[in-house]
């Protein structure tokens, strides 16, 4: 995995929002806290560039368009 500094400045060099990136952040804290291995932010990145799927793939996360047979974009980790 990738140490908060290297998030960080991978961020920066590719133009990311700060602001969204705390947002999938708090979400996926939030669902970790709660024993969830997904969190849906559909809501979040629904209508940004494609460059935040694939900053979040860096990490090691999944991304899937479907989960328990609902359509949206969801962040998987194990």
């Amino acid at each position: 995995m990738i140490k908060a500094k290297e998030a960080k400045i991978i961020s920066q060099s590719s133009e990311l929002d700060q602001q969204i990136l705390d947002k999938i952040s708090f979400t996926i804290i939030k669902k970790a806290s709660q024993g969830n291995y997904c969190a849906d932010i559909t809501s979040i990145i629904s209508n940004l560039p494609h460059n935040y799927i694939e900053y979040l793939k860096e990490f090691g996360y999944s991304i899937k368009n479907l989960y328990k047979g609902i359509p949206g974009i969801y962040i998987v980790w194990y």
